[in-house]
């Protein structure tokens, strides 16, 4: 198989896992702007509910009170997991990349060498129809010179 066409396909592979990885940074960081949404809310929930209880509150309110931190907590808990999930897919992404990327260096120094080949055996090439062309013209004569 030609080796350009091989390249040409891990250029792609390359490109592929980086739009993977910028789109997982993206998700990365909309998870964390969630989790800083969520914990402001969680201090103005908790500022709030003591100012309330200052005022004086009832059974009801703290049990009320009591279930939406429960829920805070969990869906915190639940953002944590998904920041941890998302982190080790970008490490996983990352090493994907890094991967494509060493075998498109890999790919690149295989085309090199075989244009250096190429060019190599063309100049043979042309060396040889040189020598050729310059014996048939005929051998020296003795006293001429080469």
């Amino acid at each position: 198989m030609n080796v350009t066409v091989l390249r040409t396909y891990a250029v792609q592979l390359e490109e592929v896992a980086k739009l993977e990885l910028a789109e997982l940074a993206k998700s990365l960081q909309e998870t964390v702007e969630r989790m800083t949404l969520l914990e402001s809310r969680a201090r103005a929930d908790a500022d709030g509910y003591l100012l309330q209880v200052r005022e004086g509150t009832t059974v009801d309110q703290v049990y009320a009170h009591l279930d939406d931190m429960d829920q805070a907590i969990a869906a915190r808990k639940r953002l944590e997991q998904t920041h941890l999930d998302q982190q080790a897919n970008m490490e996983h992404k990352r090493g994907e990349l890094l991967e494509a990327m060493q075998y498109r260096k890999k790919l690149d120094l295989l085309e090199a060498r075989a244009a250096l080949e190429l060019r190599r055996r063309r100049e043979r090439q042309d060396q040889q129809l040189l020598d050729e062309r310059a014996w048939r013209r005929g051998p020296l004569q003795k006293g001429e010179r080469a």
